[in-house]
């Protein structure tokens, strides 16, 4: 016997959309998330409000419950995504200072194959024309990444040498992990020690110029066991100087072509 047409979408002829009954702070939490994966697999001009609505399985009505525009959502989804890294980076363990430097890399390349493209497509990374929102959060996890590096090296306030070489490791670290999610080359463990040691030579060609750097060489050849990522770069730097190359480095050093 027929209900009288009182049933769901009965008369209609088309079913409405079901949505998942949430709590407001779990529900705001989902539609983060799909902005997350949304804006991480496509440039922000390119995704809509009902593209992170349809990812979240929520409505359009829904995410404007919750945020004001496209604008506000990304803005929280850059710093969401931007405080996370700071967050496990902190967190690392390390006896030495160069093995903390190489759990940092190790934690970053974690942190970018979690999120795949995401990280550097919410981030702009490698973007010209990145929104505002996303530079913001990038600068400010560039500047937590000099401060950990400086606190690792015990350096109150960096000299002006040391800082550009610290935040130009940080920004050849940066491109090579964008271009290693898109090549896969080389070898995660084969990027993460020529990364390590780049730290290791900027210090070093820093050195020669700066007091401070010079100072904290000096310890760190003090402080690192012989069998600690610094102990192990170094020696693989001392192999380059084989008696030919000894011999070149001594008349450099005797300032004289005898």
């Amino acid at each position: 016997m027929a209900n009288g047409g009182t049933g769901a979408g009965s008369g209609t002829g088309r079913e409405r959309p079901s949505f998942r009954r949430l709590s407001s702070d779990r529900r705001r939490e989902e539609i983060i998330a799909a902005g997350i994966r949304t804006f991480g697999n496509r440039p922000e001009p390119e995704v809509s409000i009902d593209d992170v609505a349809a990812a979240a399985g929520t409505s359009r009505s829904s995410v404007y419950r919750y945020f004001d525009g496209k604008g506000e959502l990304y803005e929280v989804v850059a710093q969401r995504v931007g405080s996370d890294l700071n967050d496990r980076l902190e967190a690392v363990p390390g006896t030495s200072p160069s093995e903390l430097v190489m759990a940092r890399l190790a934690v970053y390349f974690d942190f970018l194959e979690e999120y795949e493209g995401g990280y550097a497509g919410i981030l702009g990374i490698g973007a010209a024309r990145a929104p505002l929102a996303a530079l913001a959060v990038a600068q400010g996890v560039r500047d937590r990444i000099c401060a950990l590096t400086y606190r690792t090296l015990e350096v109150d306030e960096p000299s002006e040498p040391l800082r550009v070489a610290v935040r130009s490791w940080i920004a050849g670290v940066e491109w090579a992990g964008a271009e290693w999610l898109r090549t896969r080359s080389p070898s995660r463990g084969e990027l993460e020690m020529l990364l390590g040691t780049q730290m290791l030579t900027q210090l070093v060609g820093t050195a020669a110029t700066d007091p401070l750097t010079a100072d904290r060489v000096a310890w760190l050849l003090r402080v690192e066991p012989l069998d600690s990522p610094f102990g192990l770069a170094l020696r693989g730097m001392a192999d380059v100087f084989d008696r030919r190359a000894l011999g070149a480095l001594a008349r450099f050093l005797a300032h004289t072509d005898t």
